[in-house]
């Protein structure tokens, strides 16, 4: 529900700015959608989160948005400030490219304010509440997955072992590369 009111707030910021649909701002777009349902997911998960602790409806969308409005913002304007270079080069490309910038930019802060206003709200009318479990709650399979395989991965003697192979390899490659 948010990529849609996202991008049709994208749009008409884009007419306002008089951003044309071009292969660059449409190649913004595609980079903006994978970036702008993170905030949204972030705030959904909060509120039923919450709601398993046993919060009502309300109390957790105001929690969502209290807890997570300000780090959100941080991660959109980092993510934003990483587009600066491609957005104000002083070179042909860049004036040609200012559009990525101005488009991502204007997507990710579009997704932050939807993600703080409208999602909480929308949490507000379709979340169930739920009543407080017992036990705390328990990260699913594909969680504890997630946090377990780079524990598995950077082992301390396996990580010798890779580097080691990654380094010859790319040595090897550089060398017959550029000799």
């Amino acid at each position: 529900m948010c990529i849609p009111l996202v991008l049709a707030i994208t749009f008409v910021a884009m007419r306002i700015e008089g951003i044309s649909l071009q292969r660059i701002s449409l190649g913004a777009l595609v980079i903006a959608l994978g970036l702008l349902v993170d905030d949204a997911m972030i705030a959904v998960e909060m509120m039923i989160r919450k709601l398993e602790e046993g919060f009502d409806r309300f109390r957790a969308a105001t929690f969502a948005y209290t807890s997570t409005a300000f780090p959100m913002l941080t991660g959109t304007l980092v993510t934003v400030a990483g587009f600066l270079p491609v957005g104000f080069a002083k070179s042909g490309a860049g004036e040609y490219c200012f559009t990525l910038f101005a488009v991502v930019a204007i997507a990710l802060l579009v997704s932050w304010l939807v993600a703080i206003v409208f999602i909480p709200y929308l949490g507000d009318l379709l979340l169930k509440e739920r009543p407080a479990q017992e036990a705390p709650h328990q990260e699913s399979r594909m969680t504890a997955r997630t946090v377990e395989a780079p524990r598995k991965l950077f082992d301390g003697t396996k990580v010798g072992i890779y580097g080691s192979l990654g380094v010859i390899t790319t040595l090897e490659f550089l060398q017959h590369h550029f000799s």
